[in-house]
Formats: structure tokens, C-alpha cells, sequence
């Protein structure tokens, strides 16, 4: 990370802009920058407005199985356009729409007609960082409420906004890797976000058919914990400490269908570990090359 001394002039604060920033962006002293702060309070400097013009996304498609429309759905919603149309060559059934509502619950604001699908959404991509946050958080919801209520209706409802959050996660990678400044984040912080994020979707698809499995529920929650605060901490020791906790976790031999289910968690968080300890040393190597 780079950093700028604050220069005072009466009640005027500013900074100097990187000399290899402005050159790379073409910024002369008659340009404009933009302003921007993210949701998590950090000032971010643009040298040109983000990108708000998002395409219209239409297709035609003549195959009405249930598997292939619903690929289409989730592919046209995670990538960047600001409204989609699938017009089917076949029409579906009440039944059928009733079927893919189900299947994309995770997904608002799409709607089903008999022989079209639409998407029309304003939604404005967050912070894929912040957004990661958001999925640990719901994770640590569901065992907590699991260890009172493991039937609670409220536990499939996290995990729908667990689902959502993930592809909204992916939609923000997939833009900022095609409008390279939508984000202030650089594309290598968005790949590890994108693991992460998709490890803990897996966590989550499995803690809620734990049932009564106390311990594995304390030991998903007490992770989580973990991980959020490694997160936002990322710092050698943090990493190392989490590393350790993640080899304590019980070597498990498979022998049902609920020790299957343990050891595929166990091994998910032992993927966390190593996506942290990856990340974390891109970040020493680039603090390295600054001086």
C-alpha cells in the first residue's frame, strides 16, 4: 500500500496524486477527478466516472429444460447489464414457473411469464469485500440459530441471502474485471474474495442439514468467528492462528453419510486457510516491492 503525507493550507486538506497514476490515467492539471467513498468509509479517487450505461441483455432460447433455463438466468444476472429478456421458444407451465422460482430463490427480481423471462434490476454493486463480510455473518446466524431451532423457517431464509450474496459477490468481480475501475479493489484482492466467498456458500449449503450435530455447529460458528476476524485483520500472526485452529479440527474417517458431511467441512475450512495464508503473502510481496 502506498501512502501520501496530508498537506494543509487554512482550512484546505489535500495530497499529492502518484506521478505514475496520473500518467498511466492521462491526468494533466486540466483534468477532473472523481470522488467516491465506499461503504466501508474509505475515500476512493477515480479518474473517471464509473460506468452506469449497462447494456441490455437479450436471447432467444429454443431449449425449455428446466436445467438449461436456469443456467441462463444465473448467468445473465451476475453479469453487468441493467436488464435482461428470455424469450422462450416453448411456453412453461404454471408448475414449471413455480419450479424455478424455487430453484432461484436465492435470486429477486426476476420474473416469470409463460413465454418470457425478465430481469430489470438496479441494484448498485456493492463491495465485493464488504459483501464476503456479509456471508460469514449470515454463516455465524445460521449456527446460532440452529443450536436453539435446527426447523427454524428463518435458517433456509439465511441461507437464500447466503446464495444471493455470493452471486451478487461474482457479479462485482465479473464487472470490475470488465470495467477496469468499477471497483477500488485490484483484481488479485477480487480473485481471493471470490474463493472465499464461494467456501463459505459451500459451509453454509451443509450447516443447515447438520440438524442436532452440536458439535459440528459450535465448531462452524467458532470459525466463522475466526475468519471474520482475520479478515479484518489480516496480519501474519491472525493467518497463522487460523491455520493452527484449522489443523485441530478432527481427521475424520468417512463412514456415513454425517461423517461425510464432517469431514467435507473440515476440509472446507482447511481450503479458508489456505486461501488467507495466500493472500496474505501477495500482500507482503507487494509491500516488498515498494521499497
Amino acid at each position: 500500500m502506498d501512502s501520501r503525507k496530508i498537506q494543509r493550507s487554512g482550512t484546505t486538506y489535500y495530497l499529492y496524486l502518484p506521478a505514475s497514476w496520473c500518467r498511466e490515467h492521462k491526468i494533466t492539471t486540466d483534468s477532473i477527478v472523481y470522488l467516491d467513498k465506499s461503504s466501508r468509509g474509505d475515500l476512493v479517487v477515480k479518474p473517471k466516472k464509473s460506468e452506469s450505461n449497462l447494456s441490455s441483455l437479450s436471447i432467444e432460447l429454443a431449449d425449455s429444460t428446466p436445467e438449461v433455463i436456469n443456467k441462463m438466468i444465473i448467468a445473465s444476472y451476475i453479469n453487468p447489464v441493467k436488464e435482461f429478456t428470455i424469450s422462450l421458444k416453448d411456453s412453461i407451465s404454471a408448475d414449471q414457473i413455480l419450479q424455478h422460482k424455487q430453484l432461484l430463490g436465492g435470486l429477486e427480481l426476476v420474473d416469470f411469464e409463460e413465454s418470457q423471462i425478465t430481469c430489470r434490476t438496479s441494484l448498485a454493486l456493492s463491495d465485493p469485500d464488504s459483501l464476503l463480510r456479509g456471508v460469514i455473518k449470515k454463516v455465524l446466524s445460521i449456527a446460532k440459530l440452529m443450536k436453539k431451532d435446527s426447523g427454524h423457517e428463518l435458517i433456509k431464509r439465511y441461507e437464500e441471502e447466503v446464495d444471493k450474496s455470493n452471486l451478487l459477490i461474482h457479479k462485482a468481480i465479473i464487472t470490475t474485471l470488465m470495467y477496469r475501475h468499477e471497483s477500488k479493489l485490484r483484481h488479485i484482492d477480487l480473485f481471493y474474495i471470490g474463493r472465499l466467498s464461494r467456501l463459505a456458500e459451500q459451509i453454509a449449503d451443509i450447516l443447515i442439514s447438520l440438524g442436532d450435530n452440536k458439535k459440528l455447529v459450535d465448531t462452524i460458528e467458532r470459525m466463522s468467528e475466526m475468519l471474520l476476524f482475520t479478515l479484518d485483520n489480516l496480519k501474519q500472526q491472525n493467518v497463522i492462528r487460523f491455520i493452527k485452529e484449522a489443523e485441530k479440527l478432527d481427521r475424520v474417517e468417512v463412514k456415513s453419510l454425517e461423517t461425510y458431511k464432517e469431514k467435507r467441512i473440515y476440509s472446507l475450512f482447511a481450503h479458508i486457510a489456505e486461501v488467507l495464508c495466500n493472500w496474505l503473502i501477495t500482500k507482503k510481496t507487494e509491500e516488498k516491492d515498494l521499497y
